[in-house]
């Protein structure tokens, strides 16, 4: 019986790192032989780089399997005479969880036909170094930095090589697992719970607290392919009031819109435009129009549902603005809605400072234009 071995694999591999491997191919009374070796990780696409060090005797191509291209590598003609070659391969630049390298060996005796030949089939794995990165946890409306969370709050986490893709959820419930992606919380009960997903990008995912998660320090990890990426801590809290902007930045106009009252009808209208030399968001002037009209700004945020409506607060310019509704918003997980009515003293004050206070707790302030 013959053999086929990968020898030099390392059991951990760090990112960019050349690793020098041989294959040995070895059957007694064979006098040809061959192989081939592809890596791949745990979602089927290609890992890290081979590089041909002898044009002799090896030589690569290129496959496709279920739309991921793979890079192979095998011998040449001039290679068949012996069963040992050499290559290398340059492992990604980001880890990318598991690598499995799936090696084929083969011994023939020479003779143009099949019988007496053999093929031998073997794969090994090496996984990341054990180094897990930092990730840095903010509320993915206000983005204020080090600010607590909560349960059921929608969370924007920043690390490097979270994943290989962009990839987005597209329906509910909220998968936990994206691209091979995947976030944990440990919350300070020591409960583990698999987090939602929005979003994952290899520098950014967005995600939501897991319901139940208990008050106090959490351990946030980042897993791709089931191995630990990076990690951070977050403080979790009752209430951690945040608005969105529609810049996306915590700051400036909200994410908005006008819902006006006229005659018993309603109509909804836009508060923010773009600037088209800042490529930026602008408030537009809020016309409050005749005195008969109710004007809400009606703000969307995290983090403050729990909160009792008598509880939540806004003042806008300085001025006390009720406040008809403050709770989830039902179209998206962890999307919370806030319903403010403007008041009419503020006609022609221009722009101002908006803020919402749950609890006690102020969200991050932003800016509206009262006409």
């Amino acid at each position: 019986a013959g053999i086929v071995a990968l020898n030099g694999l390392p059991a951990n591999y760090m990112p960019n790192q050349a690793i020098p491997l041989t294959i040995a191919v070895t059957q007694a009374g064979r006098s040809k032989f061959g192989f081939q070796v592809t890596a791949i990780d745990d979602t089927g696409k290609q890992a890290g780089l081979i590089v041909v060090t002898d044009a002799a005797r090896t030589i690569l191509t290129t496959g496709t399997v279920a739309g991921n291209t793979r890079q192979y590598i095998g011998q040449t003609l001039a290679g068949t005479n012996a069963g040992n070659y050499a290559f290398t391969w340059n492992a990604p630049a980001t880890a990318v969880g598991r690598v499995t390298f799936y090696v084929t060996g083969m011994a023939a005796n020479g003779d143009g036909d099949t019988p007496g030949d053999s093929t031998y089939t073997i794969n090994r794995a090496t996984m990341p170094g054990s180094a897990v990165a930092a990730l840095a946890n903010t509320s993915a409306a206000s983005y204020v930095a080090n600010g607590s969370l909560t349960a059921q709050s929608i969370v924007a986490a920043w690390g490097a090589g979270l994943t290989q893709n962009t990839v987005s959820a597209t329906a509910l419930p909220l998968p936990t697992t994206l691209d091979g992606a995947e976030v944990r919380v440990k919350d300070a009960a020591n409960t583990e719970r698999s987090a939602g997903l929005f979003f994952v990008s290899p520098g950014q995912i967005n995600y939501l607290v897991p319901d139940g998660t208990a008050n106090g320090a959490a351990i946030v990890t980042v897993l791709r392919n089931g191995v630990p990426m990076a990690q951070g801590t977050a403080t979790i809290e009752t209430l951690a009031p945040a608005l969105f902007s529609a810049n996306a930045d915590g700051k400036g106009v909200p994410a908005a819109v006008i819902l006006r009252v006229r005659s018993g009808a309603i109509t909804y209208e836009p508060i923010a435009q773009r600037n088209t030399q800042t490529q930026k968001f602008d408030p537009m002037p809020i016309d409050l129009g005749p005195a008969t009209d109710q004007v809400y700004l009606v703000v969307f945020g995290s983090g403050f549902r729990g909160t009792p409506q008598s509880d939540v607060s806004a003042t806008i310019g300085g001025t006390a603005s009720s406040v008809l509704f403050a709770g989830p918003q039902s179209m998206l997980a962890g999307l919370d809605q806030a319903n403010i009515l403007i008041p009419r003293s503020l006609i022609g004050r221009g722009l101002m400072d908006m803020t919402l206070t749950a609890a006690g707790k102020a969200a991050n302030t932003l800016q509206i234009n009262v006409k």
